[in-house]
């Protein structure tokens, strides 16, 4: 069937995820991860016994305030942090790169693409701010976004995938879902989508197979 949407993750798909720069940079303020070693951070997503993935997830189901975060983090932090620094140190993960944003706009030429991502308030701000200084303002990159911190809701859920194809009126089987999750796929195909795991930080490695799916060069 033809594929007339596309639905996006955002960490490890759009956004690649640097968690090792994160992790340094809580470091240098004196909050150092226990149990991660190198071989973990070098797979490129979020350690699951990383401390930090307990804190991520209440701010990404809205559970907990960036204010929150922030105080928890100036806490444990050594004498002098600010909170600027531990909003700084958590933005690390963020690795926005230009050229994707060109192919998002691209898509959307010919296709209904949105975002559906399991984010909180702090790294949604960092991605628009990283967009908007590369000169491709997040909005002129989908059609509408779907953010957990805001719905309340997080992959797997399939209530927030349902929530998506009532708001959006798609047609899950002409539909492309696009994560790196193996959780988060098996919900959307679940519900009809053509759900198309990639590997986390990998989607160039994809680029080929995409565009014979859609009909358009990622090049």
């Amino acid at each position: 069937m033809e594929i007339k949407n596309i639905i996006f993750d955002l960490g490890g798909v759009v956004v690649d995820l640097d968690i090792p720069s994160c992790i340094q940079a809580f470091a240098k303020l004196g909050i150092v991860p226990q149990g991660i070693t190198l071989e973990q951070l070098s797979r490129g997503g979020i350690p699951k016994d990383w401390e930090m993935r307990e804190l991520m997830h209440a701010m990404d189901v809205g559970k907990m305030s960036a204010r929150e975060f922030v105080d928890l983090m100036l806490k444990a932090a050594r004498p002098g942090t600010t909170a600027e620094d531990i909003v700084e140190a958590f933005d690390r993960i963020i690795r926005l790169p230009g050229h994707r944003l060109r192919w998002l706009k691209e898509l959307r030429q010919n296709h209904r693409v949105y975002l559906l991502s399991n984010i909180g308030e702090l790294h949604w701000d960092e991605t628009c701010r990283q967009a908007q200084a590369l000169g491709t303002p997040i909005e002129e990159c989908f059609d509408e976004v779907f953010l957990s911190y805001r719905l309340r809701m997080v992959k797997p859920d399939p209530n927030i995938f349902q929530h998506l194809i009532r708001q959006t009126g798609i047609v899950p089987q002409e539909t492309l879902y696009i994560d790196d999750l193996p959780d988060n796929i098996r919900a959307g195909e679940a519900l009809g989508l053509q759900a198309y795991k990639i590997d986390c930080n990998k989607l160039e490695a994809e680029t080929d197979k995409l565009a014979k799916l859609l009909g358009f060069s990622l090049a």
